[in-house]
Formats: structure tokens, C-alpha cells, sequence
């Protein structure tokens, strides 16, 4: 009888063990899944922490780049116009110069101008900016035309602006030239020789009226 007891005993005492152990099995196994999560949680939340620092990081770096390109767009556009507007003003201080050199050089001529004159004489070298040795040329618009239409205009007292010129050319020798002109004022005529003067410019030798 006794010794059924204490089988009896041991095995409840068994038994109680093994609910024990169970018991305490479940409970580690508990810890760990918590912990597991626990741990698990936080690398996901580092890595759309990160995740999320990355893409603003690159998004702060487009708009730096756009930021930058724009800049770069407005310098490149600035310098352009800077230099566009550089060569605007050396263009008209060019052509204001070219003016002023043009200007002055006919006030340069016209003040050289002899007094009186017209077609009865007499006549007078009317001056020259040329140096010798001269070479006769009747290239419209160069200095040596210019000069030769002055003495046209001397010759005839007829303004060069009011005056026609039909023909100027060779008058026979090196220094010899020879025009035809009419007043556009009253319509007469004139040839006129010149000869050119060496130092001292084109001087009307002779003032025929032309019928």
C-alpha cells in the first residue's frame, strides 16, 4: 500500500515537472518571438528611415542641380546680352567716329576753300589733304574725286549739292582733269579744267559755258 503511494507520488511529481517545463519552454519561446519582433520593428523602421533620408537627399539634389543649371542658363544669358550690347556700342562709337572723321574732314576741305571764284575767275588752288606724290584717281568717293568735285564746285559757284556732274575724267595729261557739270538750280552748263598743284590741290584753269 505504501509503496503504491509513493509510485503514486513520484509520478504526480513527474507530471508536475513536465507542466513546469512546458510552462517555462513557452514562456523563453514567448521572450524570443517579442524580442524577434521587437528587433525586427526596428531594422524596418531604420530602413525606411533611410529609405526615406536617401530619396530626399536625392530629390535636394535634383533641385540643387535644376537650381545650378538655371543659374548657369541666366549667367550664359546675361553674358550674351552683356556682349551683345558691348559690340552694339562699339559699333556705333565706330560708326560715330567714322561720322566725325568724314565731317571733319569736309570742314577740313571746305575751309580750305579759296574765296571767290565762279565762272569768270580768277582761280586758286583750293588745297589738298594729299601728299606727293599725287596720282590722279576718279574712283567715286575717294579723296582725290572729292577734292576735284570741290574745285568743280568753286569754279562754277554752284553748291556741290545743287550740282549735276556729267562727266570727270582725264583733261590730257598727268596733272590735268577735266569736268562737265550743270546747276540743277538753273540748269546751265559748264566744262571746267583743272590742273593739280603740287602741295597746293586742283585749280580750275578755264570755265566754258556749254550750250
Amino acid at each position: 500500500m505504501k509503496r503504491n503511494q509513493r509510485y503514486e507520488s513520484r509520478l504526480e511529481k513527474r507530471k508536475q515537472n513536465r507542466f513546469l517545463n512546458i510552462a517555462i519552454g513557452l514562456v523563453v519561446l514567448l521572450i524570443v518571438v517579442v524580442a524577434f519582433n521587437l528587433f525586427s520593428g526596428d531594422d524596418n523602421e531604420t530602413a525606411s528611415t533611410n529609405k526615406s533620408n536617401s530619396e530626399e537627399t536625392t530629390e535636394n539634389n535634383e533641385s540643387n542641380n535644376r537650381s545650378i543649371e538655371m543659374e548657369t542658363d541666366d549667367s550664359k544669358s546675361k553674358a550674351n546680352d552683356e556682349d551683345s550690347e558691348s559690340q552694339d556700342k562699339e559699333e556705333s562709337a565706330e560708326d560715330k567716329d567714322k561720322a566725325d572723321e568724314e565731317a571733319t574732314e569736309e570742314e577740313k576741305t571746305e575751309s580750305e576753300t579759296p574765296e571767290g571764284g565762279g565762272p569768270e575767275g580768277p582761280w586758286q588752288p583750293i588745297g589738298t589733304s594729299q601728299t606727293e606724290p599725287h596720282t590722279k584717281t576718279y574712283d567715286d568717293g575717294s579723296q582725290d574725286w572729292n577734292e576735284m568735285v570741290q574745285a568743280l564746285s568753286y569754279a562754277t559757284s554752284i553748291p556741290q549739292d545743287k550740282m549735276t556732274i556729267f562727266w570727270l575724267g582725264n583733261g590730257g595729261g598727268p596733272d590735268l582733269s577735266k569736268g562737265t557739270v550743270q546747276s540743277k538750280a538753273d540748269g546751265k552748263k559748264y566744262d571746267v579744267m583743272l590742273q593739280w598743284i603740287p602741295e597746293k590741290g586742283w585749280q580750275p584753269t578755264s570755265v566754258t559755258p556749254v550750250q
